[in-house]
């Protein structure tokens, strides 16, 4: 992401660019239509009153679908943007598929699909299969849980090119220094402010600098990291690591099960598969994932409350960005 980035670097990807974003998203990309008002409700029946369990941050952050649209709209008009400034012969690549991942929450929570589980263990589908072809081994099947996503290609871009693109040079490594220092033409024609990147998005926005908005990628990781904190969430994790207990399995959170280093192998292990089993199965006796997420979604919608004016602006931000690729 461009304020993280090593200005030496000679590749920019313009899938990440595209958005402009200051902060990787933590979690997953939402499916629309979360309703803010459920959050402040029970936190049991928030989560079981739905099939798809919804949090309210998706209001304010592109889904898997809409990012990869936004994402192909933002690379054509950073193409036209260089065309413009003199780079005639620059194309955007084009996108990779999208994410495989339907709503927000899927793999928040850990694994909650028992026929998945009883597959692929922790390994969602796309993820075994992608993981087998690097070690060499036989793909996974999976075609129930889509392909795994990709990347856009990664142009090369020379001095004058990256000058345009960011509206910044290679040479300086602090981002701020490095527009203060970065000329103000390349090939004689005016670079927009931040380069053809920011230029995008500003153009997708109706004048905002980010689609993936610093202030609620935030909320979406630390309401997660609040989360687990929380006496409901603690409670049930308990009930869940005692529930495992009697299946002959010692954890002491679902995060630990599916971090076990025994687990972090290409191959997904008959071991993998019971332990991943039974956690589905301690989760749903449990409860678990319905406290969790309901614990969650009212930690968020505070946060939330709590930058109401800022949050209000990221939203019509998204809304308009996604009403220039309809």
């Amino acid at each position: 992401m461009l304020s993280e980035m090593n200005m030496k670097r000679t590749r920019i990807s313009l899938l990440a660019m595209a958005v402009a974003s200051g902060a990787v998203m933590a979690g997953y990309a939402a499916s629309a239509g979360t309703d803010a008002d459920a959050a402040g409700g029970d936190a049991t029946s928030i989560a079981g009153s739905a099939k798809v369990r919804t949090l309210p941050i998706e209001q304010y952050l592109p889904t898997p679908a809409e990012f990869a649209k936004l994402s192909q709209a933002g690379g054509k008009l950073q193409q036209k943007c260089m065309q413009g400034l003199g780079f005639a012969s620059f194309q955007a690549p084009e996108q990779g598929p999208a994410d495989p991942r339907e709503t927000f929450t899927d793999l928040r929570y850990g694994t909650v699909d028992a026929a998945q589980a009883a597959r692929t263990g922790y390994k969602p589908a796309f993820v075994a299969a992608r993981q087998n072809a690097k070690a060499g081994g036989p793909a996974a099947a999976a075609a129930a849980d889509g392909p795994a996503p990709s990347a856009a290609v990664e142009p090369v871009l020379n001095d004058a090119e990256w000058l345009a693109m960011t509206g910044t040079t290679k040479e300086a490594g602090d981002l701020a220094k490095a527009k203060q220092a970065a000329p103000s033409q390349v090939q004689g024609k005016d670079i927009p402010p931040g380069g053809c990147i920011a230029e995008s998005t500003r153009t997708l926005t109706g004048g905002g600098e980010q689609l993936y908005a610093d202030l609620a990628q935030d909320i979406n990781g630390q309401s997660y990291k609040e989360s687990v904190k929380d006496s409901r969430v603690t409670k049930a994790f308990a009930a869940w690591s005692a529930c495992m207990k009697g299946k002959g399995y010692s954890y002491k959170d679902p995060m630990q099960a599916n971090d076990d280093p025994k687990f972090a192998v290409p191959t997904v292990s008959a071991e993998e598969i019971a332990v991943a089993t039974a956690d589905v199965a301690c989760k749903n006796e449990t409860k678990l994932v319905d406290v969790w997420h309901g614990a969650e979604a009212q930690i968020q919608q505070k946060m939330i409350n709590a930058k109401a004016k800022e949050m209000d602006a990221i939203k019509k931000a998204k809304q308009t960005a996604l009403a220039h690729v309809q």
